[in-house]
C-alpha cells in the first residue's frame, strides 16, 4: 500500500500557509526527481554505483539529466523556413529549479507557480536545414548549448474525478510563459565540416541570439509543461484527494 507521506508533505485544505507546504512538498520530491552515485542494486549487490533514481513505484522518471529523444522545431509554411530535429538530448539542471512563488486557488484546483531556472546545459545531437535572419543552417552534427536566469511563469489547471468511489485529482492542462536569460549555443559540423564557415555562423548565431530563442521559445516550453504534467499527474494518480490534501 503506497503512502503519500513516503514521497510528499500532507497538506491540509484550511491551512492558511498551504502555498509553503506545496512547496515543502516539492522540495520533498525534488531529491527523488535525480540521478547519480547513490546506493542502489549493481551485478555485486547493494552498494555505491550509478543508477536510475525517480520513483519507480509510482512510475515517475528522474528528470535530471531530463532525456529527450527527439526534439522537432519548425516555423514557416511548409517548414520551409526553420527545420531542426535534436535527438538523444540531455539536459542538466532541471532538477535546480527554484520556486519564487505560489498561488493556489484548490475550488478551481488551479495552481500559479513562478520558477526561476538558474542554468541549463543541453548536450545531444542536431540536424539542420534553416535560414534565421539572412543565415543559412546546413549540417548534421553535435550541439552544446547553455542557457542561464531563466523563469518561467505557469499556471496549471486540474479537474476532480471519481475513482474507486473517491475524488481524484487529474491536472489537463498548462499554460507556461519561458523568458530566456543569457544564452549561448555551437553547432558541430555545420556546412558538412567546414571549420571557417561553421566558426563563422556560430559566432553570428549567439549575436542575434534573440531571434534564435525566439525560434526555441515554444518548443522549450511544450516540452518543460509535458515534464510537469507528467510528473504531477503520476503522482496524483496513485493518492486520493483527500490523502494529498486532509480536511483538518
Amino acid at each position: 500500500m503506497l503512502s503519500p507521506a513516503s514521497y510528499i508533505e500532507i497538506c491540509s485544505r484550511n491551512d492558511p500557509n498551504i502555498e509553503n507546504c506545496i512547496i515543502n512538498s516539492i522540495e520533498k520530491v525534488r531529491p527523488k526527481l535525480l540521478t547519480g552515485i547513490m546506493l542502489c542494486p549493481c551485478p555485486a549487490g547493494i552498494m555505491l554505483c550509478p543508477c536510475p533514481a525517480g520513483i519507480p513505484e509510482l512510475d515517475v522518471p528522474p528528470i535530471e539529466p531530463l532525456l529527450l529523444k527527439e526534439v522537432v522545431v519548425s516555423r514557416g509554411a511548409n517548414a520551409a523556413t526553420f527545420r531542426a530535429v535534436g535527438s538523444n538530448v540531455k539536459v542538466y539542471g532541471p532538477a535546480q529549479f527554484q520556486i519564487t512563488g505560489l498561488k493556489v486557488d484548490l475550488k478551481n484546483m488551479v495552481f500559479y507557480i513562478n520558477l526561476k531556472l538558474p542554468e541549463l546545459y543541453f548536450d545531444g545531437d542536431y540536424d539542420v536545414n534553416a535560414r534565421i535572419l539572412i543565415l543559412p543552417l546546413r549540417g548534421k552534427g553535435p550541439i552544446k548549448a547553455n542557457a542561464t536566469d531563466c523563469s518561467a511563469d505557469v499556471v496549471l489547471r486540474g479537474q476532480v474525478y471519481k475513482k474507486k468511489g473517491e475524488d481524484y485529482l487529474r491536472f489537463q492542462s498548462i499554460e507556461i510563459d519561458l523568458k530566456i536569460g543569457k544564452f549561448h549555443v555551437h553547432l558541430d559540423n555545420l556546412f558538412g565540416g567546414d571549420k571557417v564557415l561553421g566558426e563563422a555562423t556560430n559566432a553570428a548565431l549567439n549575436e542575434n541570439r534573440s531571434e534564435f530563442i525566439e525560434t526555441l521559445r515554444p518548443i522549450a516550453e511544450r516540452t518543460v509543461g509535458e515534464v510537469i504534467l507528467e510528473i504531477a499527474n503520476k503522482i496524483t494518480n496513485n493518492f486520493s484527494l483527500k490523502e494529498l490534501f486532509r480536511d483538518s
